[in-house]
């Protein structure tokens, strides 16, 4: 804890020091110094998905959803995946808050991956991306594991392939935790294909995935 030391005798000393810069900077170096003492103490804690599975490799993990090339919001949804903090019936029954950890469509236990590869239509859908991912990898579907739509540790290569995995990931993940989505195969394919369109405006489009994403018009 000695960094702690060193950052509250700095906020100490700001604080208690004669003013002699303007305002605006006495504020700044204050609160400089305390978002520095924040950022400290949160590093040196594990995160709450860390403590839940130790073993797996988070830096790793951050590294993939840092490197997805894709919308904030579409990270944001993967990071509130990865830390299990969906509102599912699984996680809000743990809280007390729901009366039951069962899904309302199926009955059967709800959590984050059965309402993205079980629940309904998404047993089907599953399947589709573990086909066209397969394809990109040119492995079998059933060696693309279901525990890399919540903590994406894999390293492929080439690195254009990799990262156009792991658009493929984080759009599945996004469509299938939106409440206002359907489950329906043609509306998912439909929204990836027009997500694809908006990737492949970017200029710099061919040196992020390459021309792996026309698996998406291979046939099933």
């Amino acid at each position: 804890m000695g960094y702690l030391r060193i950052y509250a005798t700095d906020a100490t000393y700001i604080l208690g020091q004669r003013r002699t810069e303007t305002s605006k900077v006495y504020k700044k170096r204050i609160y400089d110094t305390l978002k520095a003492l924040a950022i400290t103490v949160t590093l040196s804690m594990p995160m709450r998905a860390e403590k839940q599975c130790p073993e797996a490799e988070w830096k790793t993990i951050w590294k993939n959803l840092a490197l997805t090339p894709t919308m904030g919001e579409d990270k944001a949804n993967w990071y509130k995946v990865i830390h299990d903090i969906i509102p599912t019936n699984g996680r809000l029954h743990r809280i007390r808050i729901a009366p039951t950890d069962l899904c309302i469509e199926c009955n059967q236990k709800d959590t984050l991956i059965h309402r993205m590869k079980e629940r309904g239509e998404n047993a089907a859908n599953w399947k589709r991306i573990q086909n066209h991912i397969a394809r990109m990898l040119r492995v079998a579907p059933e060696n693309i594991p279901h525990e890399w739509l919540i903590r994406p540790q894999m390293n492929l290569w080439a690195p254009q392939r990799h990262r156009a995995v792991l658009w493929l990931l984080v759009r599945y993940v996004s469509y299938t935790t939106e409440r206002r989505r359907s489950q329906n195969p043609l509306e998912l394919m439909d929204s990836l294909r027009r997500s694809r369109w908006k990737l492949y405006q970017r200029s710099h489009r061919k040196k992020q995935v390459a021309n792996f994403l026309p698996v998406l018009d291979m046939p099933q």
